[in-house]
C-alpha cells in the first residue's frame, strides 16, 4: 500500500466508527471536566507613566532651586541606570518580596488559601507557600508606552478588585515614604549648607565691620565701582561653573566626561583671575581696562570684602529659599499615581476558557488517533508483504518481554 493522501484517506475511513468513538468519549469527558474547573476573575489595572518633578522658577547660578538643592545633597534622587524609567522603578517595587508579603498579610489572602491552618507551628512556610501562589496569579508589568500594567486573578471578582486596591494603596505608601525620606534628607543637607553659608556670611561681616573701623567708609570711585562690577561677575560665573561641573558630576544634570573636564578648567581659570584681581595683579590673562597698581591696597580689599558679601548674602538668600520650599514640599506631599483603570469587577470570568479547550483536546485527540491508526497499518503491511522483518522485531519484542519478567 502506497503512502499517498488517499492512503492515509482510506485508512480514516476505515477506522471511521472508532474514530468517532474515541473523539465523542474523550469530549464528553473533557467537556464535563471543564466545568468542574472553578472560575477565575482577573482585575486590572493601569497606572499612568510617572510624572517627572516639575523645577522651581526660582535659580541661582544657572540651576533650578530644586536643581540647586541637589547640588548640595549630592543627588538625592533615584539614580537610574541607562535606558531605566521610573515605570521601571514601580515595577521593581510591585514585584518586590516587601510588598507582596504585605499585601498578602493585609488581605488575608494566606487565610484564604488555608496555609495558616494547615501550617500553624511554621508561619515562614505557610508565608513562602502563599507567596508562591500569589506571584502564579499575579503580575505586574511595564506596557511599551510606559503605562504600568497589574493584573490579579482569584476566584472572587470582588476579592480580586479589594486585591488591586491594597496593591495600588502599598505602592503609593511606599513611594511616598521614599519621597518623604528623600525631601527630608536634601532638606537636612541643605539646612547644613546654609548654617556654613549663614557663618561665612557673618564672617565677612566681621571683616567688613573690622575694616570700616580701621578705613573708615569708602565711597567707591569710577574705577573701584569697575574692580567690583568685575569680580563680582567672575565671581558669579566661578559659582554657576562649579555648580554646573558639580550637577553633572553628581547626575542631576546630564553631561559627558569631557564637558565635566571643560566645566573644571573654566572655574580653575576663573579662580585664578579672582586671586588675580585681589592680590591687586592684572597680569597675565587678565585684562579689565584699568590700572590696578593706581588703586591702594585698601581699596582693593574693600572690593573683595563688598562682593564676598554680596554673593554670599544671594547665597544665603537662595538656601533660605530652598529650605522653606522643602518644608512646604515635606507638608503637602500627596500622591503621586495616576490611575487610568482603577480596579474593577471585570464582569466576566477570565478563566477557564471552555471554548479554546475544548478545540484544542479535539485538535490534540484527532492528532494522535491520525498517528495512531496509520502507524497500526504500517505495522500491519510490514507483517504481510515483509514478514522476515516483522519476525525480527517481533522477536525483539519476546526478547524485551522476558527481560522484564527475569527482573521481577
Amino acid at each position: 500500500m502506497s503512502d499517498t493522501p488517499n492512503n492515509l484517506i482510506y485508512i480514516l475511513l476505515k477506522n471511521r466508527r472508532f474514530i468517532i468513538k474515541v473523539l465523542t468519549i474523550v469530549m464528553i469527558l473533557t467537556v464535563g471536566g471543564s466545568y468542574l474547573l472553578s472560575n477565575k476573575y482577573t482585575v486590572t489595572t493601569v497606572i499612568l507613566p510617572p510624572e517627572e518633578q516639575a523645577s522651581s522658577a526660582l535659580s541661582l547660578g544657572g540651576l533650578s532651586l530644586g536643581e540647586f538643592a541637589g547640588f548640595f545633597s549630592g543627588g538625592m534622587g533615584y539614580s537610574l541606570p541607562l535606558m531605566t524609567t521610573l515605570a521601571d522603578v514601580y515595577s521593581d517595587i510591585l514585584n518586590s518580596r516587601t510588598l507582596i508579603d504585605q499585601v498578602i498579610l493585609s488581605t488575608a489572602y494566606i487565610d484564604s488559601a488555608g496555609f495558616t491552618k494547615r501550617y500553624a507551628t511554621q508561619p515562614e512556610v505557610a508565608m513562602y507557600l502563599a507567596r508562591k501562589r500569589f506571584r502564579k496569579n499575579y503580575s505586574a508589568t511595564v506596557t511599551s508606552s510606559g503605562f504600568i500594567k497589574i493584573d490579579v486573578t482569584t476566584g472572587n471578582p470582588m476579592y480580586s478588585v479589594e486585591v488591586s486596591e491594597q496593591v495600588v494603596s502599598l505602592l503609593d505608601s511606599i513611594n511616598t515614604s521614599i519621597t518623604l525620606a528623600r525631601y527630608r534628607t536634601s532638606r537636612e543637607s541643605t539646612e547644613n549648607q546654609l548654617a556654613v553659608a549663614r557663618a561665612e556670611l557673618e564672617s565677612t561681616t566681621e571683616e567688613m565691620l573690622r575694616f570700616e573701623d580701621e578705613y573708615g567708609t569708602i565711597m567707591p570711585n569710577e574705577e573701584l565701582s569697575q574692580v567690583m562690577a568685575v569680580l563680582a561677575e567672575m565671581k558669579g560665573r566661578y559659582i554657576e561653573t562649579t555648580m554646573m561641573a558639580s550637577a553633572v558630576r553628581n547626575g542631576i544634570r546630564s553631561g559627558t566626561t569631557a564637558q565635566i573636564l571643560e566645566l573644571d578648567a573654566t572655574a580653575e581659570a576663573l579662580r585664578q583671575s579672582i586671586d588675580l584681581i585681589e592680590s591687586g595683579s592684572s597680569s597675565g590673562s587678565v585684562d579689565m581696562g584699568i590700572g590696578l597698581s593706581n588703586l591702594p591696597p585698601a581699596m582693593i580689599e574693600y572690593a573683595r570684602l563688598q562682593t564676598d558679601f554680596e554673593m554670599q548674602l544671594k547665597m544665603t538668600t537662595a538656601l533660605e529659599l530652598q529650605v522653606q520650599q522643602a518644608l512646604i514640599q515635606e507638608s503637602s506631599i500627596t500622591s503621586s499615581l495616576r490611575i487610568l483603570d482603577p480596579p474593577m469587577h471585570p464582569g466576566w470570568k477570565s478563566k477557564p476558557k471552555r471554548l479554546y479547550i475544548w478545540i484544542e483536546l479535539f485538535i490534540i485527540t484527532s492528532i494522535i488517533l491520525v498517528v495512531f491508526l496509520y502507524s497500526r497499518e504500517k505495522w500491519y503491511e510490514l507483517k504481510v508483504e515483509n514478514p522476515e522483518t516483522w519476525n525480527k522485531w517481533n522477536n525483539m519484542k519476546q526478547d524485551i518481554r522476558n527481560d522484564f519478567r527475569r527482573k521481577k
